[in-house]
């Protein structure tokens, strides 16, 4: 049994974005594994925006950092899913990252050179846009995407990239949500 934590950076709770957290839940319970969704907007613990010039360097964790990190910590497999906004994550999912991937938790430096703290941990990501897929990929943005995930978060920290999901042409209407939903395996 694995231990799946799936972040959700979507404020709508009628989101595509849900839609798929709530999907690869089922998928993971249906073979038993325990699965939490935790929901970046709603979360009783959500953290006020990190600022660099107070936190960046040798701070105490706070209590939310503290309970965040005790849930990345217990999860073998951590599932990331956001609308790609402005060409780039949701803010709120940044400030996630910059709280609670911190030094001494999620990576160190030894001799100047980084370590990642999170071995063993997969990371599967879905994302979704409006603009058709195609366009993202002509103008070189989904590669920047996931290279900055994979390069910059994930294997920073030492994690290993299962999987990386961009869904394009997504309309209000969520045109073609089943299909995405169906794709989905555990």
């Amino acid at each position: 049994m694995k231990n799946v934590l799936v972040i959700v950076a979507n404020p709508k709770k009628d989101s595509l974005s849900f839609a798929i957290a709530n999907r690869v839940k089922k998928v993971n319970e249906d073979i038993k594994n325990s699965v939490e969704i935790l929901d970046l907007y709603k979360d009783e613990k959500r953290q006020d925006f990190f600022i660099y010039e107070e936190n960046a360097f040798h701070f105490e964790p706070t209590k939310e950092m503290l309970y965040y990190q005790e849930k990345i910590k217990k999860a073998d497999e951590i599932v990331i899913v956001f609308p790609y906004w402005w060409g780039s994550i949701p803010a709120i999912l940044k400030n996630f990252f910059d709280w609670n991937l911190s030094s001494g938790f999620a990576y160190t430096y030894e001799k100047g050179t980084p370590k990642g703290l999170l071995k063993g941990k997969d990371v599967k990501v879905y994302t979704t846009t409006g603009a058709p897929k195609f366009f993202y990929f002509l103008n070189g943005a989904n590669r920047r995407l996931k290279k900055m995930f994979k390069d910059q978060i994930i294997e920073f920290c030492a994690m290993n990239l299962k999987e990386f999901n961009i869904f394009g042409g997504i309309d209000s209407g969520f045109k073609g949500a089943q299909k995405i939903l169906d794709s989905i395996k555990a």
